[in-house]
């Protein structure tokens, strides 16, 4: 209720200054309205002079025309030019000011108005047939004859000037003379009107706005006071741990139901005061349960430190090994009798095989702690994405054949320049490698792998899928977790330390890329890899 009568109050004053504000509009378009009116009514008044001093100029020019041959032509042809002109103007204002009346003018007043364009444009029409009638006499005007009567041939140009079409010209300009002046002194006391009816009613609305609004805060005061007063008791008697105390309900509006509300809350304090020893128990239980989180967590990274300390031991027997081996054919071949060069060479041979394997463990190793460190540098270019994978596929095949598993691959270029992407050759290289290999290497002899690579909304899709031994779902969510490698892939292939998925993920990250497993444990694995395109253009900049 006391919502409502604030609201009522608000909606009031709003109308009031709604009010005053539509009326001050009112008052300023009607201002606007005649002052416009009052220009143009002024406009044409000056028209209408300027038009008569033209005419008594053309009409002294006469005169000296009669008198001597001093008055050149070219002067009255400059006054019947400005006369014209005048004449096209005064039509322009006129019409603009019909425009203007017909907008703005009540249905009272139409009626005189139309009355005075009325006659305004006719006053109009018979001075532009004079000018032509009076352009016509004064082209064949010349000097007078000695002897000739001046007199009789100056009434005749005289009567041509003042008279036209049984009308008394000068009596119609100084009529529409009138008339304008008139009208303009009309329109500025219409605007004076306007202003004045502004200034009272804007006034009047802001008195009685005034006095509506110092009613209405004395009426809001006198109703607040009460139940802020209550209020306020309430919560010094609470913050002084007084949870007994009440707030007396006088009322049934708004107050009232904060009243109430307050009572319900301490009510609701006393209760919660009751369960504060049930609370520190329970806390107690949070925290013996919180502390067995902990001792989980340190189990946890006590198993990750034991998983690290593997990954070292399983590091220095990878590197151990191919160094023994390397060593083994140095000391053969160096040991006993003399030997051919081709037995040298295929212990060197044998020694380069065992070095690249060598430098593919130490720059894997490498290449995954300076990603950690966020020391690699990416070479980034645009790349033809059906060529490197094309000469990609076409590597593979042989290892392929050696491994008896058949690749075969299809890729779906769009051409036209939108087959491109960007990044790093050799890096994108080592992650389809790393991939293919995988495959390769965990497929049985006589499978198949599948490589199909296409172009859909910007994305690059490429899925490799082999049939080999596959992933359990219970190893799958680790594959991309350093040193991991599942009992299956141990048991299929004992060498490798668990770095290629793991690379090829910091690869494809860097790339802005998205790599995917799925995979049945038995059935074989499929791996997806999505990398944004780039168009052609971006080369040629």
């Amino acid at each position: 209720m006391f919502r409502a009568r604030l609201l009522l109050a608000i909606s009031l004053l709003g109308f009031l200054a709604l009010t005053e504000g539509v009326v001050a509009l009112w008052a300023q378009h009607t201002a606007q309205f005649q002052v416009q009116r009052g220009r143009l009514n002024s406009d044409i008044l000056k028209g209408f002079v300027e038009l008569s001093a033209s005419k008594q100029k053309l009409r002294s020019w006469t005169a000296q025309r009669l008198l001597s041959a001093q008055a050149i032509p070219e002067s009255r042809d400059r006054l019947i030019t400005e006369m014209r002109a005048g004449l096209k103007e005064l039509n322009d204002l006129a019409l603009r000011l019909d425009a203007l009346e017909r907008t703005q003018a009540s249905s009272s007043r139409t009626q005189g108005l139309r009355e005075r364009s009325v006659a305004r444009y006719q006053s109009l029409e018979v001075l532009a047939r004079h000018l032509d009638e009076l352009e016509r006499a004064l082209l064949t005007v010349e000097s007078l004859e000695e002897g000739a009567e001046g007199r009789r041939a100056w009434d005749r140009l005289s009567a041509l000037f003042d008279r036209s079409q049984g009308q008394d010209l000068r009596s119609l300009l100084n009529a529409e003379i009138v008339a304008e002046q008139a009208a303009t002194e009309a329109s500025r006391a219409a605007a004076d009107q306007a202003l004045t009816t502004m200034r009272r009613t804007v006034l009047g609305i802001s008195v009685t706005a005034l006095l509506v609004a110092v009613w209405l805060a004395f009426y809001f005061m006198r109703r607040l006071k009460q139940p802020i007063d209550d209020l306020s008791q309430g919560a010094l008697a609470l913050q002084g741990g007084n949870l007994s105390h009440r707030i007396p309900e006088r009322q049934l509006d708004e107050f009232g139901s904060v009243a109430r509300s307050f009572n319900t809350m301490a009510a609701e304090l006393q209760l919660r005061r009751t369960q504060e020893q049930a609370d520190r128990e329970r806390l107690e239980e949070m925290v013996e349960a919180r502390t067995a989180e902990l001792r989980e967590a340190n189990d946890t990274l006590l198993a990750l430190d034991q998983r690290r300390r593997r990954f070292f031991a399983d590091v220095s027997h990878e590197l151990r090994t191919p160094a023994t081996a390397i060593r083994g054919e140095a000391e053969v071949a160096l040991r006993g009798r003399e030997k051919t060069a081709q037995e040298y060479q295929q212990a060197l041979a044998r020694i380069v095989s065992t070095v690249g394997q060598f430098s593919h463990v130490v720059e894997d190793l490498t290449l995954l702690a300076r990603s950690d460190f966020e020391q690699l540098v990416w070479q980034q270019q645009v790349l033809n994405w059906p060529e490197l994978l094309q000469s990609l596929c076409e590597q593979m095949s042989a290892q392929a054949q050696s491994a008896q598993v058949q690749l075969s691959w299809h890729l779906e270029a769009a051409g036209f320049g939108r087959d491109m992407i960007r990044g790093d050759a050799k890096r994108l290289r080592q992650m389809f490698v790393i991939v293919l290999e995988n495959a390769l290497r965990y497929s049985h002899a006589g499978g198949r792998i599948e490589v199909n690579a296409r172009a859909v909304g910007g994305l690059l899709t490429v899925q490799v899928q082999d049939q080999g031994i596959g992933i359990s779902e219970g190893d799958l969510p680790h594959v991309f977790e350093r040193h991991y490698r599942a009992q299956a892939a141990r048991l299929h292939r004992p060498d490798g330390i668990g770095l290629g998925l793991p690379i090829a993920q910091m690869i494809a990250q860097a790339h802005a890329a998205q790599i995917q497993l799925r995979s049945v444990q038995g059935q074989g694995t499929c791996v997806s890899i999505d990398l944004p395109l780039c168009s052609a253009e971006v080369e040629e900049e």
